[in-house]
């Protein structure tokens, strides 16, 4: 007998048609504007995709025991892509890098209904669609010109031919329960009234439901249902020599039910009130250059920066790229023992949602792990359905933030080392103090934490990556006593920094967070174990010195000048945010 699964579908609001009311009109508007958009003479459209997007978002931030935003309102639009031409060739030059929709008369009309009306939904999408279809026409000509005018080295063909799927969720519209994490944010924001040393603090909780509808005129059939949570719990302190540092704790989330209780985030809150007051007492030593020992997450933020972006498909063919690594397929680029992977099927690494899976990308491409570099060995690129030298196939990467043109973007971003290998921390902090030695230096330094990171690869400037710190220690290889330092951020050039990794670790950790780059800001994690590098270099982050504020904040005054527990400093005055 064979078993059949059927999904119930949830309640739907009164008044919103159905989810797939709304997939089916997006359907007939598609093939009404694939059959009409003909203009006597010029390429008509063989390619199209209508996707629509309803994020109901809820963003709350409280301080002192107030709520200072409580935010709730959903939103909808929608994104068209017409192709005219053919596979081999249409109005898409370098993989879409250089399109920016804000500069398109377009850009203004991806508004769609908040209540899906579908004759409204209708109407939005056939006047976008026209807009889009005389955007492609141009674009073809000019890309046409282009190849007259330049030797497009990199040409490859156009889009790539995929199987079309049909992939339906279910569509929740459950309220977030907005009261209760009100009361817990405010409760627990009364904590900063017993600290008026930490400037500008908060604890904020944003929440989304995003809804997604997708279409193809291949026959794709698009419906997906994601959650995103993320709590942040930050504030700023001062120190002696005037200058302003943050101290920082951020949670992703996947769902409602993943939400701490009060109990935890007090437990994180205390975590970032303790380090505040490290940073505090924190020296800055400037510059350093030296051996270093990364954690997984900051090992995580270094690949991201350093190796994920320049794998990115549509870097490999687009002018004024630098295409690092566009001719080393085959060739080593990191140590033997290290495997590279991205993997959007991931749900979570061991107990942690990850925010950078999904099951069907923004083309409508199913989700697949992607072997991109084996023992060291450079294997793959992350793909879209741009092709690119040596691949005519999308291995599901291509990501959007719903408005921009789609391209390859890290999903899941896994660092590993193979089975067997790896250190342990206590092993690899060792082996930092014997290469400081070796080195003739005094000092390494150990990287826990990296708060952001960004990138270069364009090859108008520099080829360099860098890493803003949010907790580093500079260690005495001579005493083995480790000392927080400030004011520093990691700096590097890509190939320079993979090719010092000499050693890494066992376990695994996460970085999460958003990512941006030409198609958008989108959801992504990164998974890795520490690292060990034999140099690594960082330069000064902050110089500009500051003050306290002439009078004390009110729950703080106790009738005497200056900030309670505060530290005087001379300096230009800090401007609020």
């Amino acid at each position: 007998m064979t078993a059949v699964s059927r999904l119930i579908p949830p309640y739907n609001p009164p008044g919103q048609p159905e989810p797939q009311e709304i997939l089916e009109v997006m359907q007939r508007e598609l093939r009404r504007s694939l059959d009409g958009l003909v203009v006597p003479g010029s390429p008509r459209p063989y390619f199209m995709l209508y996707a629509l997007r309803r994020v109901h978002a809820l963003r709350l931030r409280a301080a002192h025991g107030a709520l200072l935003r409580t935010r709730e309102q959903t939103h909808a639009h929608i994104y068209t892509d017409v192709r005219v031409g053919s596979h081999k060739f249409d109005n898409v030059i370098d993989g879409g890098l250089g399109e920016r929709s804000e500069d398109r008369e377009s850009s203004d009309w991806v508004d769609a209904p908040d209540d899906l009306n579908i004759q409204a939904l209708q109407i939005a999408l056939w006047k976008l669609t026209q807009l889009k279809f005389d955007e492609a026409l141009e674009d073809y000509y000019d890309h046409k010109k282009a190849c007259l005018s330049e030797y497009l080295r990199d040409e490859v063909s156009a889009l790539t031919r995929e199987r079309p799927i049909v992939h339906k969720e279910p569509l929740h519209h459950d309220d977030f329960p907005r009261a209760a994490w009100e009361r817990v944010l405010v409760d627990l924001s009364r904590r900063f009234l017993q600290h008026p040393e930490i400037y500008d603090p908060g604890i904020s909780l944003s929440a989304e439901r995003i809804h997604r509808w997708l279409t193809t005129s291949e026959g794709t059939q698009v419906i997906t249902e994601d959650v995103f949570i993320q709590i942040g719990i930050e504030g700023w302190v001062l120190t002696e020599d005037g200058v302003y540092v943050e101290g920082s704790r951020q949670l992703y989330l996947r769902a409602i039910e993943e939400v701490p209780d009060r109990a935890s985030l007090e437990r994180i809150m205390d975590e970032v009130i303790e380090e505040l007051g490290a940073l505090r007492l924190a020296e800055s030593p400037g510059a350093f250059i030296g051996p270093a020992l990364l954690s997984g997450q900051a090992a995580s933020t270094l690949f991201h920066e350093a190796l994920g972006h320049r794998l990115e498909g549509e870097r490999l063919i687009a002018r004024g790229e630098s295409k690092t690594f566009a001719r080393k397929r085959g060739e080593r680029i990191l140590p033997s023992g290290l495997n590279v992977i991205d993997d959007p099927t991931m749900s979570h690494c061991g107990d942690e949602p990850l925010w950078g899976s999904y099951r069907i990308d923004d083309e409508g491409v199913p989700a697949r792990r992607t072997i991109l570099v084996e023992d060291g060995v450079l294997r793959a690129f992350l793909q879209s359905r741009t092709p690119v030298p040596g691949s005519d196939q999308s291995n599901g990467h291509g990501r959007h933030d719903g408005i921009e043109r789609p391209m390859a973007r890290m999903g899941n971003f896994v660092v590993e080392g193979a089975a067997g290998q790896g250190e342990t921390w206590e092993a690899l902090k060792a082996r930092l103090t014997e290469l400081a030695k070796a080195q003739g230096r005094r000092h390494g330094v150990i990287i826990r934490r990296i708060l952001a990171g960004e990138t270069n690869t364009s090859d108008y400037d520099f080829q360099v990556f860098k890493g803003t710190l949010a907790e580093v220690y500079l260690l005495d290889v001579q005493t083995g006593v480790a000392r927080r330092i400030r004011d520093v951020e990691l700096i590097g050039t890509p190939l320079a920094a993979l090719q010092r990794v000499v050693a890494f670790g066992r376990d695994q950790e996460t970085d999460q967070g958003f990512c941006c780059a030409e198609s958008g800001s989108i959801p992504v994690s990164g998974i890795a174990p520490p690292i060990l590098l034999s140099e690594l270099e960082l330069q000064q982050s902050s110089t500009t010195g500051y003050h306290d504020p002439l009078l004390p904040p009110p729950f703080a005054d106790d009738g005497s000048r200056g900030r309670k527990g505060g530290l005087r400093s001379r300096g230009k005055r800090r401007t609020a945010t």
